[in-house]
């Protein structure tokens, strides 16, 4: 009788243990949740936060996780094998190059933008005008040249020291102010908000954000020399979750989401159509 129950037992836990293994990953160990990986960038922390909580309000049994960092950061992460199935980025550059690795799972579309902004200390009078930031002495941070924010920012100062308002030299000299070059505009944005820099150029979003409110202001920069940062989205080719990873991005781009993204400060991208569409979304 003994040696019954054992081989019953045993016979029992064999099968519960190929239960087990043929289980979806999803559904191992009593968890009926699918993850939803996302790959997006650190300018979208607050706003995507807001966003998953939405989505999975509307989809029962889907869990959303991110991995927010600088775009490149992320983009170098993929193309190392990281595992992801949407990837948000805050330039087309970074996503192209996800594209020519041949990881995207459809056709990347733009879904936000917004604009960069002088943030300076709340508690500082050392920079008051776009000028003060080329003054010798005053401590500046921004992103670095890699990352989108970075990219945009120095472009921004080409268009300010071309635009006959400022001396021809002002590029040069806001550059040789700057004492840190981030990995991230949200290491910018805690660089002031910390007091460490007279000022840094971050992206208008991240003003907003309810850490960094209280503890900085922003200077604006006009539009004419303040170039747009559109934020392309895409599923990555990798991905087991493709259809939720569509519903993510369908969610994004539709009222609802769209409504949570200005809530953050982004407003809709402009009425044009991501370079990808010349082509596959392999």
């Amino acid at each position: 009788m003994i040696f019954r129950s054992t081989v019953v037992a045993a016979a029992v836990l064999v099968f519960m243990l190929l239960a087990l293994a043929c289980a979806p990953a999803g559904q191992r160990s009593g968890d009926a949740e699918n993850t939803l990986t996302v790959f997006a960038a650190a300018s979208l922390a607050e706003s995507f936060q807001a966003l998953a909580t939405a989505f999975e309000d509307d989809h029962p049994g889907v869990r959303v996780a991110f991995n927010f960092a600088g775009s490149q950061t992320l983009r170098t992460q993929l193309e190392h094998g990281a595992e992801a199935d949407v990837f948000a980025s805050a330039n087309w550059q970074h996503m192209a190059q996800v594209k020519e690795s041949g990881l995207l799972g459809n056709v990347p579309e733009y879904f936000a933008a917004t604009r960069l902004a002088v943030a300076v200390p709340a508690d500082s009078d050392a920079v008051q005008a776009l000028a003060d930031l080329a003054r010798p002495g005053v401590s500046i941070a921004i992103a670095a040249e890699e990352v989108p924010a970075g990219a945009y920012t120095r472009e921004s100062l080409t268009l300010l020291a071309a635009s006959g308002a400022f001396p021809g030299d002002y590029a040069s000299a806001v550059l040789s102010n700057v004492v840190t070059n981030e990995t991230s505009v949200r290491g910018v944005a805690q660089k002031v908000a910390l007091g460490e820099v007279d000022a840094g150029i971050v992206y208008e979003t991240d003003a907003l954000a309810a850490q960094y409110a209280h503890a900085i202001r922003t200077l604006e920069i006009p539009l004419q020399f303040n170039p747009a940062a559109q934020y392309p989205i895409a599923a990555l080719s990798t991905t087991d979750e493709l259809e939720t990873a569509l519903e993510f991005i369908k969610f994004v781009q539709g009222d609802s989401g769209q409504a949570i993204l200005r809530e953050h400060g982004f407003v809709p991208p402009a009425n044009i159509t991501c370079p990808c569409h010349a082509g596959s979304a392999s």
